[in-house]
């Protein structure tokens, strides 16, 4: 897949975000942080998330790891759109907007990302006459 394919369908959807840059948390490792959440009745139903964090003060109020050696990142948000389709371990993207509420925040599934960019590929591709196949 090619990222100029895809670009347009990346930066609509960056569109629909307050901002350009976002934190995220990497490990030692270089590898992103994930949190994985569990439903509180059916606790075999749980989805992968990356947290992305309006400011970088805004990880430390998140405990995910910082004595383990973690680090914050800034990260341009087409990049972290890009790079979740990459990663099929990982459900969503969970944008956190509001250091007043980390409760809540935007969140992008990477399956819905992915529906996207295929609708978006399939109108760019002209279809081919019926008798051509």
């Amino acid at each position: 897949m090619s990222v100029a394919a895809i670009a347009p369908t990346l930066q609509r959807i960056a569109q629909t975000l307050p901002r350009q840059r976002y934190y995220i948390c990497q490990s030692a490792a270089g590898d992103w942080v994930t949190t994985v959440l569990r439903h509180r009745q059916q606790l075999e139903l749980e989805i992968k998330v990356i947290y992305a964090f309006n400011c970088v003060e805004d990880i430390d109020k998140l405990d995910l790891g910082a004595g383990l050696g973690n680090v914050a990142i800034e990260i341009p948000v087409i990049h972290l759109l890009f790079e979740i389709l990459a990663l099929p371990e990982v459900d969503r993207i969970i944008f956190l907007n509001n250091s007043q509420n980390l409760n809540s925040g935007q969140e992008i599934l990477r399956q819905d990302l992915e529906t996207s960019i295929i609708k978006d590929l399939q109108q760019q591709t002209p279809s081919l006459p019926p008798d051509v196949c």
